[in-house]
């Protein structure tokens, strides 16, 4: 009698352990993926951490505004200021959620405002053209519905 339960469960075995081979092969027979490091663009599949954003921005700026080195150092220390208040906000636990947007929003104003300053009359201009195509952007993205509004208070 043990003969009769030993096939069964041995023809499974071996069925589960062809049918594991099979699916393998397809896997095995694609071609390798291209290293992220060859490919464009941020290695961490698509984003950026907050020094590969400021990088970023600051490659940006300097090539559509052709900022000069001096303006590329004020620039850049006006970004470091304006992310160490950000982060000193979001770690504030005594700001109730709903102020936090408010103020970040004033930090970013601000720090545009002292970007700007730091322009000559060309590159404000060009500022501006910028500023405003991004945000077109960012209203066409959120459906022209502006930020969504902050989660409601518990």
């Amino acid at each position: 009698m043990t003969n009769v339960f030993r096939k069964p469960v041995l023809q499974a075995a071996l069925l589960a352990l062809c049918v594991t081979a099979l699916s393998a092969l397809p896997v095995m027979a694609q071609e390798p993926a291209p290293s992220t490091q060859d490919q464009a663009g941020p290695p961490n599949g698509g984003h950026r951490g907050a020094g590969q954003r400021e990088e970023h921005q600051i490659d940006f700026l300097t090539k559509k505004l052709n900022l000069t080195p001096d303006q590329v150092t004020q620039v850049k220390a006006i970004d470091d200021d304006s992310r160490t208040q950000m982060t000193a906000l979001r770690q504030d636990t005594t700001t109730p959620q709903a102020d936090k947007r408010a103020k970040m929003m004033d930090i970013h104003k601000a720090s545009q405002a002292k970007i700007r300053a730091v322009l000559t009359d060309d590159q404000k201009t060009k500022y501006d053209a910028l500023q405003a195509e991004m945000k077109e952007r960012r209203e066409s993205r959120e459906g022209g519905q502006g930020a969504p509004p902050p989660p409601p208070q518990q």
